[in-house]
């Protein structure tokens, strides 16, 4: 393991103080460690810009159909049994071809 020599301010320093006299952690290194773990996987799990993309136009769609509901345009008497059974179908479809 690699040692490494920071400064913190005061305010930052008592926090890890507190957070190890808590019982949280068992010394400052622990708390350290599973800090920089945790921003480790924020950083590694934030979305491509495809992926943002993607999910702003999912959006605007789920938004679009929120508002149709909201002027009663919804369908009346919908199978969703049905419906779901075809979506697998078809999903199994993509997986296996």
């Amino acid at each position: 393991m690699t040692q490494v020599a920071i400064q913190l301010p005061d305010e930052l320093n008592q926090f890890v103080q507190k957070s190890v006299d808590s019982g949280a952690y068992h010394n400052a290194d622990e708390f350290f460690v599973s800090v920089l773990a945790t921003f480790k996987e924020q950083v590694e799990s934030r979305l491509t810009a495809e992926d943002e993309s993607k999910l702003a136009a999912l959006r605007v769609d789920v938004q679009h159909a929120a508002d149709q509901l909201d002027r009663g345009e919804g369908i009346r008497d919908f199978d969703w049994d049905a419906f779901l059974a075809d979506r697998h179908r078809a999903h199994a479809a993509r997986k296996s071809a």
